[in-house]
């Protein structure tokens, strides 16, 4: 079923061409384009989706603003992982900068010498 919801103002809205009273399409339009639905909730969610984008509300059909917030909440965690993994992966694949080696390389001389001074230092207070 396709729906072609245009020209939304505050007290009307074009629907297929046909203007209507907005109060009529958010109060019964949407119970009935779902209701027609029966329990085909992909057809549920697209009757949805289209009154979401033309701002309309989606109150009046309890079933379908359910359907159209856990599909909007899936999708929103699905891009958060894909966008998580993505920086994981560039993470993993990245190439150390000759700053970032030298630095580390540094870091683990300056660790070998504090070992190799404390070291020392027990062996001069047991005497050996």
């Amino acid at each position: 079923m396709n729906i072609n919801i245009t020209a939304v103002t505050p007290s009307k809205a074009t629907v297929n061409g046909q203007p209507m009273a907005r109060e009529y399409v958010e109060t019964l339009l949407l119970p009935l384009l779902v209701a027609a639905h029966g329990k085909n909730y992909s057809g549920i969610l697209q009757v949805a989706q289209v009154f979401a984008a033309a701002g309309l509300s989606l109150s009046a059909s309890p079933e379908a603003a359910r359907s159209y917030r856990e599909h909007m909440a899936e999708k929103a965690a699905l891009e958060a992982r894909q966008i998580a993994e993505a920086k994981a992966n560039a993470e993993r694949c990245r190439v150390p900068t000759p700053q970032e080696i030298a630095e580390k390389k540094a870091e683990r001389a300056r660790q070998a010498q504090a070992i190799r001074e404390r070291g020392e230092r027990l062996r001069a207070q047991l005497g050996r």
